[in-house]
């Protein structure tokens, strides 16, 4: 399992580092909390994530330390929820345990299963439209198992699956930083969007479903990873993954595939237009890459010009 880029999907207020944690620390923690796990090779994975620092465990296993305040409560979030979610049709990680707070490292953590494949890339699947009707029926898996509402929407998860309006003001701010984004295109999606606003029956979402967080084995969708954001809310937030994913053909696919009402496709372009463009002041100011988020506003654009 090899994280990818988290920081295009994040509000950024909160993204401060936490102190920096070592491989020594980390061993150290790991043997003392789980002293079966002393005898295997424990080592850094590097990462372009942003929320955490990944510590492979072994050949089967990795700790994931959160290393920015956002995401100290990400732990346990995932702890509770990943377990429902072991009939997947795409591989999630398993939990093999929590980790606690301590002296050295005071904030939780926890143990993971590996999974097998790399972050999807362009021309890494073999069939896209295969792919699309994949992604649906994860989707759909989703969709039946029955939400908790102790995992609604909330401060924890970023406020993924909340009704779109609450990102307005971050959308409104980030968008007057970007002169080179037509703004005038970006509000008339973004008012089309909150329109399409209506009552939603609460479902389990991921939250975060782009190419740094689906991995590819042979060409074929293989898992989801990185689960810190996920809750239960409007499922249409996990359309993004249409336009962070998938060029034209494969986008009407995954549509059809999924059945989408007209209003919740249009709240699911709000989530993908807000999510790029929120992120891509931060990019720029900082070195970031941010290709990801440049495509999926020209795939925006394609589809509401």
């Amino acid at each position: 399992m090899r994280p990818g880029p988290k920081a295009p999907f994040l509000q950024m207020s909160e993204a401060t580092p936490l102190q920096p944690l070592d491989v020594q620390t980390a061993a150290d923690l790991i043997n003392r909390q789980f002293p079966e796990l002393t005898r295997l090779e424990i080592r850094l994975q590097p990462s372009l994530g942003t929320d955490n620092t990944i510590v492979r465990i072994g050949k089967d296993l990795c700790a994931r330390f959160p290393k920015v305040a956002w995401a100290t409560g990400t732990a346990q979030r995932e702890t509770g929820v990943l377990p429902r979610m072991g009939r997947a049709p795409i591989a999630v990680p398993a939990v093999y345990g929590a980790g606690q707070p301590s002296e050295t490292y005071p904030h939780s953590w926890s143990v993971r299963s590996w999974l097998p494949g790399i972050p999807l890339t362009d021309g890494a699947l073999a069939d896209p439209a295969a792919a699309a009707g994949q992604l649906a029926g994860f989707r759909a898996f989703l969709r039946s198992v029955p939400p908790d509402d102790a995992f609604r929407f909330c401060p924890g998860n970023n406020w993924r699956g909340a009704p779109l309006s609450v990102r307005t003001g971050s959308f409104q701010a980030a968008l007057a930083r970007l002169p080179d984004v037509d703004a005038a295109w970006a509000n008339r999606l973004w008012s089309q969007a909150l329109r399409a606003e209506a009552p939603f029956s609460p479902a389990w979402l991921h939250g975060d479903i782009h190419p740094g967080n689906i991995l590819v084995e042979n060409g074929q969708l293989s898992g989801v990873i990185d689960w810190g954001l996920c809750g239960v809310g409007d499922a249409a937030c996990d359309l993004l993954s249409a336009w962070a994913m998938f060029d034209a053909p494969a986008r009407e696919i995954f549509r059809a595939a999924l059945g989408a009402s007209e209003a919740e496709w249009l709240r699911g372009a709000g989530w993908a237009l807000s999510m790029a463009v929120i992120f891509l002041p931060y990019a720029y100011e900082n070195g970031l890459p941010c290709d990801m988020s440049e495509k999926m506003i020209e795939r925006l654009m394609e589809d509401f010009a």
